[in-house]
C-alpha cells in the first residue's frame, strides 16, 4: 500500500509516523514509502512532520469533498448553485 494511502486511512500509523518514521514503515510491513519520502519524513523534526502529514491527510479529505459534492464555493459552502 502507498505510504500517504495508509497514512490517511490509518490513525494510529499516522500518529506512529509523526513520532518515529523508521519504526512506524518498519511495523507496518505493506507501506511501499520512496527513499526520497523516506528521507522527507526522516529530516524533518516531530512538529514538522505533524504539519506534513496533517496537510497531507486535509488535501485528501478535501479532494474527496470536491469530488463527491463540487467545489468549495467563495462563501464556504460546498456544491450547489455558483
Amino acid at each position: 500500500m502507498p505510504l500517504w494511502t495508509r497514512t490517511v486511512a490509518d490513525a494510529a500509523f499516522r500518529d506512529a509516523l509523526v513520532e518515529d518514521p523508521l519504526r512506524a514503515l518498519a511495523a507496518a510491513g505493506d507501506v511501499v514509502a520512496s527513499p526520497g519520502q523516506v528521507r522527507q519524513l526522516e529530516e524533518l523534526g516531530r512538529e514538522g512532520r505533524r504539519e506534513l502529514i496533517s496537510a497531507v491527510v486535509r488535501d485528501a479529505y478535501l479532494r474527496g469533498a470536491q469530488a463527491r459534492f463540487g467545489r468549495i464555493r467563495e462563501d464556504g459552502r460546498i456544491g450547489g448553485p455558483g
